[in-house]
């Protein structure tokens, strides 16, 4: 059994603690220990609160939908006339154009099936002027898309 020789063992089997790799794992359970100590340490003081704080909702009130009552005219939730929009005269909606301006300004125009392609030029350009090459670009644009929804073209 002279093999053994070479080895550095104590008497009994013990391990040789003086050994640099088991100096590292003692070292890094050492430092493992201090450190779930400090969290528990922190974990109780954050836990033990001397006041506890009322219970608050998760959420911030949600709007809540209240339905029209039928017949009720003026007041909150009811038209104060009862009759059919005005957008019903002019037809079923189309489309919505939106024009972005130069200044990013963005006008939004809803067209309808009865609206000319003059007259949605004429809404647009009255909330942002147009020069009239753009205008009569606009209108011709404007046909193309009427008659394309119309089945016309």
């Amino acid at each position: 059994m002279e093999a053994a020789a070479g080895w550095r063992c104590r008497p009994g089997g013990r391990l040789d603690m003086s050994h640099g790799f088991v100096r590292h794992i003692r070292r890094n359970q050492i430092a493992r220990d201090a450190y779930e100590r400090a969290v528990r340490q922190a974990r109780g003081r954050a836990r033990g609160r001397l006041t506890p704080t009322p219970t608050r909702p998760r959420r911030p009130d949600q709007q809540v939908y209240r339905p029209r009552r039928p017949g009720a005219a003026g007041g909150p939730g009811g038209d104060a006339n009862p009759g059919p929009p005005a957008a019903d005269t002019r037809g079923p909606r189309l489309f919505c154009l939106e024009y972005e301006g130069d200044d990013g300004h963005v006008t939004a125009v809803i067209v309808h099936q009865g609206d000319s392609a003059e007259e949605v030029t004429r809404r647009v350009c009255a909330r942002s002027p147009l020069e009239p090459a753009l205008r009569r670009a606009l209108c011709q644009r404007v046909q193309d898309e009427l008659s394309k929804r119309r089945g016309t073209g």
